[in-house]
């Protein structure tokens, strides 16, 4: 009688097909993956000046011209380059410098900036723009600050400004129906019992001082120089570099 050997199992795993999987998983991830892109910074250009662009000019008796210069590790100086005319502070010849500690020109910042004082129907204005924008409404939704007030139910009320405790009863006032009499610096806060304080605006100067620095002074210098002007009342103001021409000072 013959025996047959009956056919064993072998070990070995079949791979004709490994390289089509391969292919098709490949083609997965090409589908599926997301690569991160770096877009850098974004910013918008200038739109190209038309005939419709304004050019902005400040009035000369709006502007006051400082050149800071650092004298030291922590003493900066003033020199008054332009001021407006007939006020406390005129142009000083060339060289005098003044400590930006100066109790003297402290006191004529504020006093140039409290005489410019914005008016205080613009800053009602602006305080109903601001309320009409906290409620989520449409500007123009409401035709005056007492028509918002009254629909609202809202509590008008003032925060007395830094500028009343320096100048006292030289501080300029006006007189608001719906605020009584509003300090420079002061701010108006539209409120209601239950969500606080809704609204506010700041009385603001019309002052504008442009502030010179040398490329030498450190950046201690610049922001107590900053600080100093909004101290005393100086919300408006802008910075440029100043070259030094022949080594002088």
């Amino acid at each position: 009688m013959r025996i047959r050997n009956r056919p064993r199992a072998s070990g070995a795993i079949p791979d004709a097909s490994m390289s089509d999987i391969a292919f098709l998983l490949l083609l997965f991830f090409l589908v599926t993956t997301t690569f991160e892109v770096q877009k850098g910074i974004s910013y918008k250009l200038p739109k190209k000046p038309d005939e419709t662009t304004v050019e902005v000019v400040i009035d000369e008796t709006n502007r006051l011209v400082m050149t800071i210069k650092q004298w030291g590790a922590h003493e900066y100086v003033v020199l008054i380059d332009q001021a407006p005319p007939d006020g406390p502070l005129q142009r000083a010849r060339a060289g005098e410098d003044v400590s930006l500690q100066d109790t003297t020109l402290q006191n004529g910042i504020r006093t140039l900036a409290a005489q410019r004082a914005e008016a205080i129907d613009a800053v009602q204005s602006r305080l109903l723009n601001n309320l009409e924008v906290a409620k989520g409404l449409p500007s123009g939704t409401f035709s005056s600050l007492e028509t918002a007030i009254a629909a609202e139910n809202l509590v008008a009320m003032i925060r007395p400004g830094i500028i009343r405790t320096y100048l006292g009863a030289a501080t300029p006032m006006e007189t608001s129906q719906v605020f009584g009499e509003v300090a420079f610096g002061d701010t108006l806060v539209l409120s209601d019992a239950r969500q606080g304080d809704i609204a506010s605006a700041v009385r603001e100067s019309e002052l504008v001082v442009i502030l010179k620095f040398f490329p030498d002074c450190d950046y201690e210098g610049m922001v107590h120089a900053l600080d100093v002007l909004r101290m005393n009342g100086v919300s408006r103001t802008g910075i440029t570099i100043q070259q030094r021409m022949g080594g002088g000072a």
